[in-house]
C-alpha cells in the first residue's frame, strides 16, 4: 500500500502533537472557570451579592459582540444565564464569552462608580488570572489569559519561546528513533501542568540524556547506558558533532550544556532533600523546559548534518 504525501503529514502531524490542544475546552475547566470569575467578583464586590447592574453589563457586553439578542430563552439577563450559555457554547464563543467576563471584571473595576473595594479588586482579578492559566495547564488546553496593556487570551504557541523552543522539539523527536526523547519530554511537560517541579526536572534531564544516547547509538558512538550527561556530552563533542569551523566554541558549548541542564537539575531535584523538603520553583521548571528543548533542537539538527 503506498502511503500518500497526505497520510504521511497526518500521521507526522498526529505523532508531533503539541503538548497543548487548542480546539477543546474541557466541561470541567468550563465549570472551574466559572467559578472563578464568579468567586473574583464576590471577592471584590460588597455586599457579597454583586449589584445586577454588573452582570447587566456583562450580559450586554457577550450579547452584542456575539450578535445576539440573549443568551437563553428566558434572558433574565441574569447571572445564570451567562454561566449556562459559556458552559454549553461552541469552543469558540466560550473563549470569547470567558475573555469577555475577564476583560469585563478589569473594566468595571477600573471605572470610578460602583460599591466594589477598590483596594481589593486589583490582587483579587491578578489571582483570579493566575488560578484561570493554572486551570488552562491543568487541562492541557493551550491558552493563557494575559494582562497588560491589552487583556487578552493568547495561544501558548504563539509565545515566542514556545513556539521557537518547544514545538520544534516535539517536531524532532516525534521520529520513532527518538521515541525515549519524545515520551519523556512530554512527561516533562505533564508534571509541569500537574505542579509536579521536581517530575518536570528529572524528566527534562532523561530527555536531553535520551537525545544523547539516541545520537551516540546510531552514530555508532561507544557510550555506556549508565553514562551521566556530563559523559555523553563530551562523548559527542570529542566525536566532532559540531561542525569544525564551531571547534573554538566547544569548551563553551559544553559548559553550557553542562550547566544549564545537568547542574540545574541535580541542584534542585536530583539528590536527596535532607531534613527540609526542596521546593522547586514554578518559574526553575519552566526555564527548565525551554533549555531542554533548544538544546535538543540543536543537537538533533548538529546530528543531521553530519555526513
Amino acid at each position: 500500500m503506498y502511503e500518500t504525501f497526505s497520510f504521511r503529514q497526518k500521521q507526522s502531524s498526529r505523532n508531533a502533537a503539541d503538548v497543548y490542544r487548542y480546539d477543546e475546552l474541557p466541561s470541567a475547566f468550563r465549570v472551574q472557570a466559572a467559578r472563578i470569575w464568579e468567586d473574583a467578583l464576590n471577592a471584590i464586590y460588597d455586599p457579597m451579592d454583586v449589584p445586577r447592574g454588573v452582570f447587566l453589563f456583562f450580559h450586554d457586553l457577550i450579547t452584542t459582540e456575539l450578535g445576539v439578542f440573549g443568551l437563553s430563552s428566558f434572558d433574565n439577563k441574569s447571572r445564570a444565564d451567562i454561566v449556562n450559555y459559556f458552559v454549553q457554547a461552541s469552543f469558540d464563543e466560550a473563549l470569547d464569552v470567558l475573555e469577555m467576563m475577564f476583560v469585563g471584571m478589569i473594566q468595571v473595576t477600573q471605572s470610578k462608580s460602583g460599591s466594589y473595594r477598590r483596594n481589593r479588586a486589583e490582587d483579587v482579578i491578578s489571582l483570579s488570572t493566575e488560578e484561570l492559566n493554572r486551570r488552562f495547564m491543568q487541562h492541557g488546553v493551550g491558552y493563557a489569559f494575559v494582562i497588560g496593556s491589552t487583556p487578552q487570551i493568547i495561544r501558548r504557541d504563539s509565545e515566542h519561546l514556545h513556539s521557537e523552543a518547544v514545538v520544534p522539539a516535539l517536531m524532532l523527536l516525534s521520529e520513532q528513533r527518538f521515541e525515549g526523547a519524545n515520551d519523556e519530554y512530554r512527561k516533562a511537560h505533564q508534571h509541569y501542568r500537574d505542579g509536579n517541579q521536581k517530575e518536570c526536572l528529572n524528566e527534562c534531564l532523561k530527555a536531553f540524556e535520551s537525545t544523547l544516547k539516541t545520537i551516540c547509538g546510531l552514530r555508532k558512538w561507544s557510550y555506556q547506558q549508565t553514562d551521566t550527561a556530563k559523559t555523553l556530552i563530551n562523548i559527542v563533542l570529542k566525536n566532532n558533532l559540531l561542525p569544525l569551523f564551531m571547534q573554538s566554541h566547544l569548551g563553551a558549548v559544553q559548559s553550557a550544556l553542562e550547566s544549564a541542564i545537568p547542574t540545574v537539575r541535580n541542584k534542585m531535584g536530583g539528590h536527596g532533600q535532607g531534613q527540609q523538603p526542596t521546593k522547586v520553583p514554578a518559574h526553575y521548571a519552566e526555564y527548565l523546559l525551554h533549555e531542554t528543548a533548544a538544546t535538543i533542537v540543536f543537537l538533533v539538527d548538529a546530528f543531521k548534518a553530519l555526513p
